[in-house]
């Protein structure tokens, strides 16, 4: 049995992979009870489709992924060279793609494949060697034409042989071609769309062309939308529409929640035509189900129950309780966004809103409008399908634990902060951490205290509560610099001591602190938030997938979120997807 399951997990890591799911794939990968060479060898893989090349080098190191031998693992390691390079600086990129044409040249010379002499070629070319870039493209040519196989990679790295020969109208006809052979996985077509991208970018292909159509990546997609009453004229008439929408945008992912109407008939739709759905629920599944699906009829209760059976992932926005407050359904609407962006970034292309929506502007924070609203303030792109004249259904559900006293609920970023080792301080010292480490801390957010709601410290540990999700992530980033520089030896702390940083985003109840007077937060996100810290690493920023998502939103072009895995958060709070937040470095 344990066999099996196995295999069912290497099967699986397989086939998220190949679909561009690098989070599935990582997540399987690293949660399997058998950690074989090839699951190694997948979590790489994926690391470098997060973008994560450093983490994805010192995991190819460890796990000793080239002991395997063969040409996809010894290969890899130029695939992270070569990933360094695109994210590294503009002035830098020649020696790191240098660097990555060196590793793909002595895999050649080992093994004599055509699958390492195109990428030497195609390195070689983005490094300024046009000379070599054309050796390797030739022996590439007749390695491939000559294959056994004649798969899409057999075919694909014919046309890219061809592109760095100038043959542009060769190489279009046999890069269609490849698109219809075994191996032509969205990751795959993904994978050569960015490199052809880059080659026709460089001098080596000056005055060739080509169209990439054919392997272009497909979009991701945000679905928000009307609910409504069971009606088999209107909901015929959606999905038809719906349908045609996802084939004209050539969608290959859809998230969003699961509510009566738009939401499952659009999720079906998808699952119908083999298109990836991830449900993204706002919080408790079981009021969820009684404020946003049974409202419609009886039926939609099953439909729901079998599009979330079926969804490709299921993400929780939050797991607390419906507590009356539009802001948790918009919460739930923004991850939903940040996630499609996301998985977007990922594969390379674009992410786009589908709306089943009848044009009226919401003046709330919540639904259909206020999403597409939401979107397009952020510079997405909208796909309007007519929602008007349905038979609309309205949620409505008592909060759970109601109560007499008013508190206002927002949206807010909370972040936790301590420093590791400073239980084990030595008295004397304590001064000097506290003018000099503290004193960092002070330094940056004063810098920034107009922007900070709530504030607070004891001994080593800062919290603090923001409205802004860049302010806060410009925070996060400052307080990590400004720790770079404490050296932990001199204050007498053992090796691995340093600031954990870590910051969630989510709705919650602002008030005024009853005992203190002063402004605070409250609520089942607070505490969510306090989890995370304790297993972050010194010296690393963790943030939840909600504040990911919200970071993708609205400063994409600064911060970058790059993902860790699925942790157990402290004191069995549960499993949460957490990601690491740097700065955006890329030009």
């Amino acid at each position: 049995m344990m066999q099996e399951a196995a295999i069912a997990n290497l099967v699986a890591a397989r086939d998220a992979l190949a679909r561009g799911d690098v989070f599935t794939a990582y997540d399987l990968a690293t949660e399997a009870a058998e950690h074989d060479g090839e699951l190694a060898y997948i979590e790489v893989r994926a690391l470098a489709g997060m973008g994560d090349w450093q983490g994805a080098l010192r995991r190819y190191e460890e796990a000793g992924v080239g002991a395997r031998g063969d040409v996809d693992s010894l290969a890899l390691r130029g695939r992270i060279l070569k990933d360094a390079a695109f994210a590294a600086p503009t002035a830098e990129r020649q020696a790191w793609f240098a660097q990555a044409a060196s590793a793909y040249g002595a895999v050649h010379a080992a093994k004599g494949d055509y699958y390492s002499a195109i990428n030497a070629a195609a390195t070689a070319a983005l490094a300024g060697d046009t000379a070599q870039a054309r050796r390797f493209a030739e022996i590439a040519h007749h390695g491939a034409r000559d294959a056994a196989v004649q798969d899409y990679w057999a075919l694909a790295t014919t046309a890219e042989a061809l592109l760095l020969l100038g043959r542009g109208p060769d190489a279009e006809v046999m890069l269609l071609a490849a698109t219809t052979r075994e191996g032509a996985t969205v990751a795959a077509r993904a994978s050569t769309f960015r490199q052809f991208t880059a080659l026709l970018a460089s001098p080596a292909c000056t005055g060739v062309s080509l169209s990439l159509d054919p392997i272009r990546p497909p979009r991701t997609a945000v679905h928000t939308g009307h609910m409504f009453r069971e009606d088999s004229a209107a909901e015929a008439r959606i999905a038809a529409d719906v349908r045609a929408a996802l084939a004209a945008e050539r969608i290959g992912a859809v998230f969003g929640p699961l509510a009566c109407g738009a939401d499952i008939v659009i999720a079906e739709s998808c699952l119908a035509l083999g298109i990836e759905f991830h449900a993204v629920l706002p919080f408790a599944e079981e009021d969820f189900v009684a404020l946003s699906v049974r409202p419609g009829g009886a039926g939609w209760e099953a439909r729901y129950d079998a599009c979330l059976a079926a969804a490709s992932s299921t993400h929780h926005a939050s797991a607390m309780r419906y507590v009356g407050d539009d802001t948790q359904i918009a919460f739930g609407s923004e991850v939903a966004m940040g996630l499609a962006r996301l998985r977007a970034a990922q594969l390379g292309s674009e992410a786009v809103q589908i709306a089943v929506w009848d044009g009226i502007t919401s003046g709330g924070i919540a639904g259909a409008g206020a999403d597409v609203a939401r979107w397009q303030s952020a510079g997405g792109r909208t796909v309007v399908i007519d929602g008007t004249a349905l038979p609309r259904a309205r949620g409505t559900l008592a909060p759970v634990l109601p109560s007499e006293t008013v508190a206002e609920r927002a949206l807010r970023v909370i972040v936790f902060t301590d420093f590791k080792g400073f239980s084990r301080l030595p008295e004397p010292v304590m001064p000097q951490f506290w003018s000099d480490v503290m004193g960092r801390c002070g330094a940056v957010l004063g810098a920034h205290r107009a922007e900070i709601r709530c504030l607070n410290t004891w001994g080593d540990a800062l919290y603090l509560v923001l409205d802004d999700v860049r302010a806060a992530a410009s925070i996060l980033c400052r307080l990590q610099d400004a720790m770079a520089g404490i050296d932990a030896a001199a204050l007498g702390l053992p090796p691995g001591s340093g600031m954990r940083i870590a910051a969630h985003y989510g709705s919650v109840y602002a008030v005024d602190d009853p005992v203190t007077g002063l402004p605070n937060h409250y609520g089942t996100e607070v505490s969510r938030a306090a989890r995370v810290e304790p297993i972050t690493p010194p010296g690393q920023v963790y943030v939840t997938e909600p504040m990911a998502a919200a970071i993708e939103m609205t400063c994409r072009d600064a911060f970058v979120c790059r993902y860790v895995g699925r942790l157990a958060l402290a004191k069995d709070y549960g499993i949460e997807r957490i990601y690491r937040l740097e700065k955006n470095h890329g030009e």
